[in-house]
């Protein structure tokens, strides 16, 4: 009982705690693969995952790592494909490391 009355508190106040939307230290940029390497970015780290809905359909996640200098990028790419390897879905983003827009309490 008392694991239910402390998981209800946590859930309670978890649901009216909000993160600050511009506390982020990845910041969209308009920039593709292209223009980073084009620009002298090199590729320092690679990683994908992916998986099957209950429809069949299948989730790919690509997130590549790009540096130059001490610029560094983050770009990620969510496809999605049916069970005949159509696309349905293709989203792409390169986001690039700054301060956080906003300083974080105590910082």
């Amino acid at each position: 009982m008392i694991k239910v009355i402390l998981f209800s508190l946590v859930f309670l106040f978890a649901s009216h705690a909000y993160s600050e939307v511009d506390n982020d230290q990845w910041q969209d940029t308009g920039e593709t693969y292209v223009d980073l390497i084009n620009q002298g970015f090199e590729v320092k780290g690679y990683d994908m995952t992916n998986f099957k809905d209950e429809m069949g359909n299948l989730y790919l996640f690509f997130v590549t790592v790009l540096q130059k200098n001490k610029i560094v990028y983050e770009c990620q790419e969510y496809q999605v494909f049916d069970n005949t390897m159509d696309t349905i879905s293709l989203t792409f983003v390169c986001r690039k490391l700054v301060k956080p827009y906003k300083k974080g309490l105590k910082t």
